[in-house]
């Protein structure tokens, strides 16, 4: 061993030793980060197999080694040379049978890189027949062998880096997997048949032959009267191979879903499935959840695959059906939802076919009861943790969406016919459970989206039921509830509002019911507007009363309520009505914004409210008026403004104002349009003053919005408006020099605004004095590491990008197939060509003077600190360029990849790559190019993500 070997496995193993044994995160961490990066090094290579050979090592050691074995031939194969390759596989042939007692990590490790390596070593000719070969000695061989087998299906397809050509890899997969499928069947036959008891022999074969089943390489017809789907089944029988004869037989039902394909071997599977039916019921009897939610499996699987021969052939195949029924009834709330997407998709075939329908309506009628047993809640809930209940609300309203398919088959008299009955009974005792009478209301209101609107025999009685139950405040909440869910039935029954408004009303007078009072006030209000405009003035009166004591979403859904009702209003009678309900939360709002800095935290949140308020109404009453009629709307708007302006000036830097402040703006911008008009200078005018006084986002927001509607029809306005807020974003950008990561929300809205700029007047926007300046911050905004912030900066890019790309495929008279222009302005070959021109100048013009930074920036960007997720972003981009300056491009891209850390190999092959795709105009393969060279950096140097996790 030389020194420098020696001192790498010196260091590899004190790393170790620090992970696993040094207390300290610290030096965990750093031991972890040394530990990933050493593995990225050619050295790494002699050190693992120093590591394996070591029987000293230890098994941390021997793990690492194996691992560190396999993401080299995975990651690295292209460092060895024909030779070296050779060698490499008879070392690692060594190290399987000299860790033959090893632990299982470290042989599959090394069995998951010898079948790596067979894949990529051409010269190894039919590496399956020469492992069978020399690998079915002992039992530990066989053993051995089996693994081999096992993970050869994976490793061959998931075919990551794997340094072949498409017809290579092609031609190799089918010599290991398609070729040997039948040898491979016959030796696990063998296996299977020659193991006597030896469960752990029996569990190796059936893992691997589910391996095998699941790449897809063994025939459908290969699997008939096969022995191994006899034994998979018979494996059921024993708790040591319970589970994986679960996964065997789960996937042979995959395996022949084609049904019309698979006949005879599901009619050999079907016989081995209906006795499990009596497996179910006794693991049910017995509290065996890990057994029934294993046939659970078997069965849904079945009744997926199957659905075609369980719809057409209901007498035959009904019997997956109600072994499915089965574990639906099973307490186990964990195993209940498993079944949940069978009887959706049941019940989508169910209703074209009538015949079928009526078969399983039994099964369906049975289904109804048992999730009304399952909606209950338990008679005490003192045990229970906070995240057990959000648990079981989040399943009751999943177990709803299985009532809705009920409904379709059954039809929605039966289904409330039997929530009714079960309420009445309930309610009816002595002294009735509150969980008996809630959990059928739940029900009812679960069914509400699939009961007909013209439903005029149980619905009737169910409403005047409601308020006859026992009073108890979860009851009343799931009433409460069923009304607001059959908003649409009561819109053709409006006999009943008036008993509905009254039954919600008195709700608000009860702590524990306010919230659903004041989402079944919203959802009543708007699905029946019409039919409460007889009732504005009531609705005044119980809005100015309740609303004094709510707060937060109850507020906001009352709020909204009466402004889906004062929305159906005509327009002759619309701005009264409207300013009767909206000046009073003015007024309240000037108030308290006249008290200035004397305001208490509670009196803030009040404003918050009242803002958000005046946002729903802006947003909801919105009518249709014709550009040349007075907009009932707006006038109170225009009075309102001094208020909204008062708001501004004293607490427009508070966000927790700012932000249901340019909310309100926000809104009325989009409701009224054009009828906006008079009002927009006084609007930009406060945007420009509160970004400059505030420096928030929250006012760029609103004015991207303000671009997006009048940028087309006054070009010279909204430019004049985001110029003058770059004044401050530029203050703001030197002040956060270098550190824009501070500032990522206003950077966001900045570069949303510039980009809808670009959108609404680009000629404009690029004669304009922001142009250059824009696009140098755009550079230096390639330093960001938020997600979010990074994909408005290059949404801007890509704007800029395809519109010039618009305009050089218009010059040439080209269209261009690649541009994805988000630009709803005249396409470029419509414009005057000398616009065009200029335009296309400009564009030109500054990429030619900071086109080299700029793709630097954006690689160097991506490589090292851009979140993973955005690497087809910047792909896209840099294809963009490409594609707008090609030879310039290939320029810059080589330049910004010198400047990298890597081999001058890498380096030369991703250059290359890139400069023959952009040659050849195969800019979707220059994208390809960029991003495969970004993981290759990321992985080399562990940048952007979280690295290879290690067990």
């Amino acid at each position: 061993m030389t020194s420098v070997a020696a001192d790498s496995l010196s260091q590899t193993l004190a790393a170790i030793n620090t992970l696993y044994n040094v207390p300290g995160s610290s030096a965990k961490h750093q031991a972890d980060e040394w530990l990933q990066a050493f593995q990225t090094k050619p050295e790494a290579w002699q050190t693992a197999m120093l590591l394996l050979t070591d029987d000293t090592a230890g098994k941390e050691a021997h793990v690492f080694g194996a691992q560190t074995i396999r993401r080299k031939v995975v990651d690295d194969f292209y460092e060895l040379d024909t030779a070296s390759r050779m060698s490499l596989r008879d070392s690692l042939l060594n190290l399987i049978m000299q860790h033959r007692t090893s632990p299982r990590v470290v042989r599959t490790q090394l069995c998951l890189s010898l079948a790596g390596l067979a894949l990529r070593l051409l010269d190894w000719e039919n590496p399956v027949a020469f492992m069978i070969k020399n690998f079915s000695g002992s039992t530990e061989d066989v053993a051995n062998l089996l693994e081999f087998l096992t993970v050869l299906p994976d490793e061959v397809n998931d075919n990551k880096n794997s340094s072949l050509t498409d017809e290579e890899y092609k031609a190799r997969a089918n010599e290991l997997l398609t070729c040997t499928a039948n040898d491979m069947l016959q030796l696990l036959i063998m296996y299977m048949q020659n193991s006597g008891e030896d469960t752990k022999i029996q569990e190796a074969v059936l893992r691997c032959f589910l391996s095998w089943l699941r790449s897809g390489d063994i025939p459908v017809p290969s699997l008939l009267n096969n022995p191994l789907v006899v034994n998979s089944f018979k494996a059921l029988a024993y708790p040591e191979l319970f589970d994986i004869a679960v996964s065997v037989v789960c996937e042979l039902i995959y395996q022949t879903k084609d049904v019309d394909e698979s006949m005879p071997v599901i009619q050999q599977i079907y016989p081995m499935l209906m006795p499990l039916r009596q497996e179910i019921q006794q693991n049910i009897a017995d509290e065996n959840e890990d057994n029934v939610r294993g046939y659970c499996r078997i069965f849904v699987e079945a009744g997926e695959d199957y659905l075609p021969l369980v719809v057409k052939h209901t007498d035959h195949f009904r019997g997956i059906v109600e072994g499915i029924a089965q574990c639906t009834a099973f307490h186990e709330l964990e195993i209940v939802p498993m079944t949940f997407r069978f009887w959706y998709n049941l019940a989508c075939e169910l209703r074209h076919d009538d015949e079928a329908r009526l078969k399983y309506q039994d099964v369906y009628e049975t289904l109804v009861d048992v999730m009304m047993g399952h909606l209950r809640y338990p008679d005490s809930l003192d045990s229970w943790t906070t995240k057990e209940r959000d648990d079981f609300k989040d399943f009751r309203h999943v177990m709803g969406d299985v009532l809705k398919d009920c409904c379709v088959i059954l039809g929605s008299r039966v289904t409330l016919g039997k929530a009714y009955r079960r309420i009445t009974e309930a309610a009816s005792k002595p002294t009735p459970k509150w969980q008996e009478v809630e959990a059928p209301l739940m029900a009812l209101r679960s069914m509400g989206s699939q009961v007909e609107s013209d439903e005029n025999e149980v619905m009737p009685q169910i409403m005047h039921l409601l308020s006859q139950l026992p009073a108890h405040p979860k009851i009343r909440y799931a009433a409460t509830l069923v009304i607001a869910r059959y908003g649409t039935w009561t819109d053709k029954h409006p006999e009943f509002i008036e008993y509905q408004l009254s039954f919600i009303s008195s709700g608000f007078e009860d702590d524990e019911v306010v919230a659903a009072s004041a989402l079944a006030m919203k959802l009543l209000c708007k699905e029946c507007s019409s039919h409460l405009l007889n009732y504005l003035q009531q609705l005044h009166t119980f809005f100015v009363n309740v609303t004094k004591r709510l707060k937060g979403m109850d507020l906001l859904e009352v709020t909204e309520a009466v402004a889906h009702v004062i929305a159906a209003l005509p327009n002759t009678e619309l701005s009264n009505i409207f300013q009767m309900f909206c000046l009073p939360i003015a007024q309240q709002l000037a108030t308290l914004a006249s008290r200035g800095p004397n305001v208490s935290e509670n009196e803030i949140f009040q404003m918050c409210d009242n803002l958000s308020q005046l946002k729903i109404f802006f947003e909801t009453v919105n009518p249709q008026v014709s550009p040349s009629d007075p907009h009932p709307c707006v006038p109170i708007f225009q009075e309102l403004w001094p208020i909204l302006e008062t708001v501004a000036d004293q607490f427009g830097n508070n966000e927790d104002i700012a932000k249901p402040l340019a909310g309100c703006m926000r809104s009325a911008v989009i409701s009224y349009r054009d009828h906006f008009t008079p009002l927009l200078p006084s609007l930009l005018n406060r945007l420009v003053r509160s970004f400059e006084q505030t420096g928030l986002g929250q006012y760029l927001w609103v004015g991207s919005r303000v671009v997006r509607e009048f940028g087309k029809t006054d070009p010279t306005m909204t430019v004049q408006f985001v110029e003058s807020v770059s004044t401050t974003m530029w203050q703001i950008l030197q002040k956060y020099a270098g550190q824009f990561n501070q500032i990522p929300d206003v950077v966001e809205d900045y570069f949303n605004l510039v980009g809808d700029l670009m959108i609404a007047c680009p000629s404009e926007y690029l004669h304009s004095s922001l142009f250059a300046t824009v696009f140098s911050a755009t550079v230096a905004c390639f330093t960001l590491k938020e997600q979010y912030t990074l994909l408005a900066v290059m949404r801007y890019c890509r704007i800029l990008l395809d519109y010039a790309n618009d305009l050089h495929q218009a010059s040439t008279g080209r269209t261009s197939s690649n541009s994805s222009s988000s630009s709803s302005s005249p396409s470029p070959a419509q414009m005057d060509p000398a616009v065009a021109a200029l335009d296309l100048g400009l564009v030109s013009k500054m990429f030619m003077d900071q086109g080299a930074v700029f793709i630097t920036q954006l690689i160097h960007g991506m490589v090292l600190h851009f979140p993973p997720d955005l690497a087809t972003d910047v792909g896209g981009i840099v294809k963009a360029v490409a594609m707008f300056m090609p030879q310039e491009s290939t320029v810059w891209y080589s330049k910004a990849i010198e400047a990298l850390d890597m081999s001058p190999m890498d380096k030369q092959k991703t250059t290359t790559d890139f400069s023959t795709a952009v040659a050849n105009r195969n800019y979707t393969r220059a994208r390809s190019v960029v991003n495969d060279f970004a993981n290759l950096y990321r992985r080399k140097h562990n940048t952007g993500s979280r690295g290879r996790r290690r067990d």
